[in-house]
């Protein structure tokens, strides 16, 4: 294939996660559920590599560190995206919903590769502040997690609404949207007490639910 062709094919399979992001309607051929799971992974895979970007850019200002969190980032978000899914499975399936699983699953994959794009793009100014200022660095990735997590949510609502807003009621679909994301945070914030230290700093996370609650 000419070398353009073979740019527009690999442009073109990148715009699929972004399409998933906006909740613009799957081309024909992605409708089966061998191309959703092949989206789903895809997805999947582009997240785990901006979480070690950020990763990167949080444990900059230590060697150490930053070389543990090429792991760590990938294992929590993978790790809690799987603890999450039975249980919002169930609750899908419980609710009655008459339509395809997979756009519960789908709407995790958006979620997870929204948010940490957010981190990913913000990487580069964290790792800055890091270097260059005693207070801030620790401050503002925090801020971009909170940001990041929002983004996240948004996303998930969004894209699950455009894809079975023909079929059920937005209001029938929050009930296991919810239920994934409470089980969700849950599973986060257990895999980064496991994971910890993730940040330079000591944060209210690295105790786990205990020390969230806790505060």
């Amino acid at each position: 294939l000419p070398v353009q062709l073979k740019r527009e094919i690999k442009m073109r399979k990148f715009m699929e996660l972004f399409n998933l992001v906006n909740g613009r309607p799957l081309p024909e051929e992605e409708l089966g559920e061998a191309s959703r799971l092949r989206l789903v992974i895809k997805a999947t895979l582009v997240s785990m590599a901006f979480a070690v970007v950020w990763g990167l850019a949080v444990g900059s200002s230590d060697f150490s560190l930053a070389v543990s969190n090429i792991y760590k980032l990938p294992m929590v978000l993978l790790l809690s995206a799987l603890c999450a899914l039975p249980a919002s499975l169930l609750a899908w399936k419980m609710f009655g919903l008459e339509t395809r699983s997979t756009d519960l699953v789908m709407g995790l994959a958006t979620c997870n590769f929204a948010g940490t794009l957010v981190l990913a793009v913000l990487a580069p100014i964290v790792a800055l502040y890091y270097h260059t200022s005693a207070h801030l660095g620790g401050k503002l990735a925090m801020a971009a997690c909170f940001l990041a997590m929002v983004t996240g949510w948004v996303v998930l609502f969004r894209a699950v609404k455009f894809r079975t807003a023909e079929i059920v009621s937005f209001r029938k679909v929050c009930g296991p949207l919810l239920v994934l994301l409470l089980v969700h945070m849950a599973a986060v914030i257990q895999f980064i007490h496991i994971a910890s230290p993730i940040l330079p700093e000591v944060t209210v996370f690295d105790g786990g639910m205990d020390g969230v609650l806790g505060s």
